[in-house]
C-alpha cells in the first residue's frame, strides 16, 4: 500500500483545502496530455495522484485509510520488536550454553548418533533463523 500523503507531498494532519490544492498542482504537472515525451510515467503518476486524492478527499475514506496506516505501523513495530527479541534470545542461548559448531563437534561424543543429529539440526535451524533476522534488519 502506497502512502497517499507522500504521493501528494502532504503531512498526515493536512486539511481538506491543502489536499485539494496539492492534488490540483500535481494533476496539472503530471497530466498525460502535458507530458507527451514521458507519457507512460505521466499516466502512472497521474493515476497514483488521482487515487490518493479520491481516498483523502472524502472524510470517511480518509478515516479508514488513516486507521489502516496506523494498523500497518503497529504491526511493523511489533514485528521489529519480535525480531529483536528473537535475536537477543538466540544470543543469550549461545552465550549461556556456549553453543557453537566447534563446541558441539568436539564435546558431545558421549551422545548417541541420533542425539548428535538432533542437536546438529537444532543448531542449523538456529543459524538459519539468525541469518533471516539479520537479513530483515
Amino acid at each position: 500500500m502506497k502512502n497517499h500523503y507522500n504521493t501528494l507531498g502532504l503531512q498526515r494532519d493536512a486539511e481538506q483545502q491543502q489536499i485539494k490544492e496539492a492534488y490540483h498542482k500535481l494533476a496539472l504537472e503530471w497530466h498525460p496530455d502535458k507530458n507527451i515525451n514521458n507519457r507512460t510515467q505521466a499516466i502512472i503518476q497521474f493515476q497514483e495522484i488521482s487515487e490518493a486524492y479520491n481516498t483523502l478527499s472524502k472524510q470517511e475514506s480518509k478515516k479508514i485509510y488513516d486507521y489502516n496506516l496506523d494498523q500497518k505501523k503497529i504491526i511493523r513495530s511489533f514485528n521489529k520488536r519480535q525480531q529483536v527479541q528473537e535475536k537477543e534470545q538466540l544470543n543469550q542461548l549461545t552465550k549461556e550454553f556456549n553453543l557453537s559448531d566447534n563446541y558441539f563437534q568436539n564435546n558431545y561424543t558421549y551422545l548417541t548418533k541420533d542425539e548428535q543429529d538432533t542437536i546438529n539440526k537444532f543448531i542449523n535451524r538456529m543459524d538459519k533463523q539468525s541469518k533471516r533476522i539479520k537479513k530483515k534488519q
